[in-house]
C-alpha cells in the first residue's frame, strides 16, 4: 500500500509539472528508442550467434597470398583433399563454389544463384530439409551431380509450392536435374555470395573422373567450410594449418612459389559472415551511444533544476515531520515512473524506428533482414530505463541529504547561492556538447568521404549506360554444351550485339566480361616475354577483361597510346592485347610496352600488346585504379557476358527490348541484373552512405538537445542572477553588456565541450577510419566547421535567455529574494 501511495503522489506531482514531465519522457523515450532500434540491428547482424548446433565449432578456410595483400584466394582441389584427411582437426570439410546459372524448365527462363558444395554441407551445419533430404555420400560424385536441394524462395516462385516437388526434374544449363529437397524458409548461406540469396545447392566432388592428380596451382573453390572436432580450438586450427602449409610449400615449390607468400587461412565462420560490416555497426552502436548519453545528459538538467527548486518544499515537508527516508523513496519513485514512462515510448519509437533503419540498409548486410525487436531488445530497454532511474533518482536525494532543513526554509534563495548545483549543469553542457562534437564530426567526415567517393575519376562515362548480363549455359554433359565451341560463343555475342545496337534508343552498344565496380574476379598471373619485372620478386597480376570492339568507345575509355581492337582481331589471328596505364606504369617501368608480348601461362599463347588505355576504378571506388589486360572478345570469349547500353535521351522500355532481342538469338538465355551504371555505383557506395545517414540523423538530434541543454541552462542562470542584474543595471549596466554576459558564457561553455570533443574525435577516430576516404579523421576542414555550427547553436540557444537579462527591470530585481 506505502508503494501505491507513493505512486499515486508521484502521479499527481508529475502530472501539476506537465512542462518538465513532457520534455523529459519525450527526451529519455528518444534516446532509448534510438539506442534500442540501433541495438537491435547491431544484435542481429554482428553479436546473435549463428543459428546452427555449436556454431562455435563452425570454420571458414582459404587462402592468401601475403606478397599481393590478397587475404582471400580460395582453396585448390588438392588442398580440399588434404583438409578433409585431417580427422584430427575437423569432424568434416566441405568445399562451396558459388555461381549462378540458367532455369529453363519454367514459363521463362531465369537466372538463380547457385552454390555448388560437397555432399557434407548441410551435414557440417547441421541442418534438415523441410522436404525430401539433403545429400549424403551416394551423391559424392567427381563432378557436378544431377541433384538439387532448393530454396523455401525458389520452390514457392518457381515450382508453385508443389507439394509433389520431390523427384521433379528442373532444366539447370540444359541439363535436367532432380530437385531431392527443400529447405526450410529461414535456411540461408551462410557466406559469400554472387549477388544475391542461393536458390539451388547442387553437390560436386571438385574432381575430374578419372586418375589425373589433383591440381595445386588453380585455385578454383571459392572456400571450404568446416566443422572442428570437440576440443580444438580455432587458435589450435591456426596453428595446425600453419605448419600444414610449410610442408606443402616445401613438397611443391613450383606450385608455392615462395614469392607469392602462400599461406592458409582459417576464420570463424561467425566473423566470416559479419567481418565485413563489423567496423561500421559498432561505429553505428558508438554514435548511438553517445546520443543516449546526451538524452540523459539533458533529463539531468532538467533534474537539477526542478530539485533545486523544490529544496524549500522539502525541507518543509521534513519539519512538518517527513523523514528522510520518505522523501528520498519519494523522489526515487518520481524517477522511475519517468524512466517507465520513456522506456515505453523508447519500445514504441524503437518499433517505428527499426524499420526505417532495415529499409535503409543495403541488402548485402548479412542477417539484415533477421532484426527485430526481441526479448533482448526488450530487457536493454529495461536495463537503460532502471540506469536513469537510479541517476535521475539519486541527484535529488543527495541534495536533500546535504540541505539543512532550517536553513532552507528561511532562506528561499538558497538554490541561488549555492554554486554546485551551477557548476554541476556547466558540466553537464560541456559534456552534452562535447558528444554532439564527436557525432557530427564523425558524420562530417562520412560526408566528405561519400562526395570525395562520388567525384573519384571513373576512367569511363557511367551517365546514360545501362548494364545487363547474359550467361551462356556450362552443361555437365558434353553433348549438350554447344556453347563450348567459342565460334558458337563469338556468333552468339557479335548477333545479339547487332540486334541491341539497332534498337530504337540505343546509341552505342558493347561486350565484356565483366562490368566496372559491379563484381569482383580474382587477378591472374602474367608473363611478359624476354624479361623478369625490374625490381620486383612477385609475379605481376592483372584483372583481365575480354571486350567487343566496340568497348572503349561505348564506355568513354581514352585510347592513350596505340590502337583498340579492330574487326580484323579475329580467332585464328594474331593474338593481340590492351594494357591499361595503371599495368603500363607498374610492370614496363616507363617503357612503352607496344609491341611487348605477354601470356597468361604456359600453355598459352602469346599476346602482342597493341594499345595502352586509360585507368579505369574495376573494383573498390576507394582503390586505386589496378592493372588491366584487355583481350577481344572474337580471341578470347567466355560464357559471362555483360551487356553495356550507351542510351539516348528519352529512351524508354529498352530493358524489355534487349531481352527479346536475346531471346531472338537463344530463346532458353534470360537477361538478368539490369541496371543503369549510376545504380551501380551506388550500389558500391550503399554500406557508406547508410553509416552516413544514421550519423547526420544523430548529429541532427545531438545538435538540438544540446541547444535545448544551453537554453535551459541559461535560461535558469539568467532566474537565478536576476537580483544581480538588477543591481548591475541599477549601477549604470546597458542591456546589451547584460546580453553579451549571457551570450558570452553559452559561448564559452559550448566552445569548451566542442575542443573537449574534437579531441574525443580523435581518440575515437578508430572506429571510423576504415571507412573513410579521401579525408583523415584530423581533417581541420570538418573539425572547424563542427565547431563553428556549435558557437552557432549556443548564439541561438543563448538568444532568448539573453534577451530575457536585458529586459530585467531593476526595481523590480531589487526587490526580488
Amino acid at each position: 500500500m506505502r508503494i501505491l501511495r507513493d505512486v499515486r503522489f508521484a502521479v499527481r506531482t508529475l502530472t501539476r509539472s506537465r512542462g518538465f514531465t513532457t520534455v523529459a519522457v519525450l527526451t529519455l523515450g528518444l534516446g532509448i528508442g534510438a539506442s534500442t532500434a540501433v541495438f537491435s540491428v547491431v544484435n542481429a547482424v554482428l553479436l546473435r550467434p549463428l543459428e546452427y548446433p555449436q556454431p562455435d565449432h563452425l570454420v571458414r578456410i582459404t587462402s592468401e597470398l601475403r606478397a599481393y595483400g590478397a587475404t582471400d584466394t580460395g582453396v585448390a582441389p588438392a588442398e580440399l583433399v588434404d583438409y578433409q584427411s585431417r580427422t584430427d582437426l575437423f569432424t568434416a570439410v566441405a568445399g562451396v563454389l558459388p555461381i549462378s546459372a540458367n532455369v529453363t524448365s519454367g514459363d521463362a527462363p531465369v537466372r538463380v544463384e547457385m552454390m555448388l558444395v560437397s555432399w557434407s554441407y548441410f551435414s557440417i551445419l547441421g541442418v534438415a530439409p523441410q522436404h525430401g533430404r539433403v545429400f549424403g555420400p551416394q551423391d559424392d560424385l567427381p563432378g557436378v551431380a544431377n541433384v538439387a536441394v532448393v530454396s523455401d524462395g525458389f520452390w514457392r516462385r518457381s515450382m508453385k509450392a508443389d507439394p509433389q516437388a520431390i523427384g521433379k526434374t528442373i532444366v539447370i544449363d540444359t541439363d535436367p536435374v532432380v530437385v531431392v529437397g527443400v529447405m526450410s524458409p529461414g535456411f540461408r548461406h551462410p557466406g559469400r555470395t554472387l549477388q544475391n540469396d542461393v536458390d539451388v545447392w547442387s553437390p560436386n566432388g571438385f574432381r575430374a573422373p578419372g586418375t589425373a592428380a589433383l591440381s595445386r596451382s588453380r585455385r578454383r573453390i571459392d572456400s571450404c567450410l568446416a566443422r572442428l572436432q570437440n576440443g580444438v580450438t580455432l587458435t589450435q586450427a591456426q596453428e595446425r594449418l600453419a605448419q600444414y602449409g610449410a610442408e606443402v610449400r616445401r613438397q611443391f615449390p613450383s606450385d608455392y612459389p615462395s614469392a607469392d607468400g602462400w599461406r592458409p587461412r582459417v576464420d570463424s565462420l561467425q566473423d566470416s559472415v559479419v567481418g565485413s560490416v563489423s567496423a561500421q555497426m559498432l561505429t553505428l552502436l558508438a554514435g548511438v551511444g553517445l546520443l543516449l548519453l546526451i538524452a540523459c545528459v539533458n533529463v539531468a538538467h532538467l533534474v537539477l533544476a526542478r530539485s533545486a527548486r523544490r529544496m524549500r518544499e522539502m525541507a518543509i515537508r521534513q519539519a512538518l515531520g517527513a523523514r528522510s527516508a520518505q522523501l528520498m523513496r519519494q523522489l526515487v519513485t518520481e524517477s522511475a515512473l519517468l524512466a517507465v514512462a520513456g522506456g515505453v515510448l523508447g519500445l514504441l519509437i524503437a518499433s517505428w524506428t527499426v524499420n526505417g533503419v532495415v529499409a535503409f540498409a543495403p541488402s548485402r548486410v548479412p542477417r539484415i533482414d533477421q532484426v527485430t525487436i526481441d526479448v533482448t531488445a526488450v530487457l536493454v530497454a529495461a536495463a537503460i530505463a532502471f540506469g536513469a532511474t537510479v541517476i535521475f533518482g539519486l541527484v535529488p536525494t543527495w541534495q536533500l541529504k546535504r540541505t539543512d532543513t532550517v536553513t532552507a526554509i528561511k532562506d528561499v534563495g538558497l538554490a541561488r547561492r549555492s554554486g554546485r548545483p551551477g557548476r554541476s549543469r556547466d558540466l553537464l553542457v560541456v559534456a552534452e556538447v562535447a558528444m554532439a562534437t564527436v557525432l557530427l564530426i564523425g558524420a562530417g567526415l562520412l560526408v566528405r568521404t561519400i562526395v570525395g567517393l562520388v567525384n573519384v575519376p571513373l576512367g569511363f562515362d557511367p551517365q546514360s549506360l545501362l548494364t545487363a548480363r547474359i550467361a551462356l549455359p556450362r552443361p555437365n554433359d558434353a553433348t549438350r554444351a554447344s556453347y563450348l565451341d567459342p565460334a558458337r560463343r563469338v556468333t552468339f555475342y557479335r548477333e545479339t550485339l547487332r540486334r541491341v545496337a539497332a534498337l530504337p534508343g540505343v546509341d552505342q552498344a558493347a561486350m565484356s566480361t565483366q562490368i566496372p565496380i559491379g563484381g569482383f574476379n580474382a587477378p591472374l598471373f602474367v608473363e611478359i616475354q624476354g624479361r623478369e619485372v625490374a625490381g620486383q620478386s612477385m609475379r605481376p597480376v592483372m584483372h583481365s577483361f575480354q571486350v567487343s570492339p566496340s568497348y572503349f568507345e561505348t564506355m568513354r575509355v581514352r585510347m592513350l597510346r596505340g590502337r583498340s581492337f579492330a574487326e580484323s582481331d579475329r580467332a585464328g589471328g594474331d593474338p593481340v592485347a590492351i594494357v591499361s596505364d595503371a599495368a603500363a606504369r607498374t610492370y614496363w617501368k616507363g617503357r612503352d610496352p607496344i609491341g611487348e608480348r605477354v601470356r597468361l601461362g604456359p600453355d598459352l599463347p602469346w599476346m602482342t600488346i597493341v594499345g595502352v588505355a586509360g585507368d579505369v576504378i574495376s573494383r573498390r571506388l576507394s582503390d586505386p585504379a589496378q592493372p588491366i589486360l584487355y583481350r577481344s572478345l572474337d580471341q578470347a570469349s567466355d560464357l559471362a557476358l555483360a551487356l553495356l547500353v550507351r542510351t539516348k535521351a528519352g529512351a524508354r522500355d529498352l530493358p524489355e527490348s534487349i531481352a527479346r532481342e536475346v531471346r531472338a538469338v537463344d530463346p532458353e538465355l534470360p537477361v538478368y541484373a539490369v541496371r543503369t551504371m549510376t545504380d551501380v555505383i551506388g550500389s558500391a557506395l550503399s554500406q557508406r552512405q547508410f553509416l552516413m545517414r544514421l550519423l547526420v540523423s544523430f548529429g541532427a538530434i545531438a545538435t538540438v538537445l544540446a541547444l535545448i541543454g544551453i537554453y535551459g541552462v541559461m535560461s535558469y542562470s539568467v532566474a537565478q542572477r536576476t537580483r544581480e542584474i538588477g543591481i548591475r543595471m541599477a549601477l549604470g549596466a546597458r542591456r546589451i553588456d547584460m546580453s553579451l554576459m549571457v551570450i558570452r558564457r553559452a559561448s564559452l561553455l559550448t566552445m569548451a565541450g566542442a575542443l573537449a570533443g574534437s579531441g574525443a574525435s580523435l581518440a575515437l577516430s578508430g572506429l571510423v577510419r576504415s571507412q573513410l576516404f579521401g579525408v583523415q579523421p584530423s581533417d581541420p576542414l570538418t573539425i572547424s566547421t563542427v565547431c563553428a555550427l556549435m558557437v552557432v547553436v549556443a548564439a541561438v540557444a543563448g538568444y532568448v535567455p539573453a534577451r530575457r537579462a536585458a529586459t530585467v527591470d531593476p526595481a523590480i530585481a531589487l526587490r526580488s529574494q
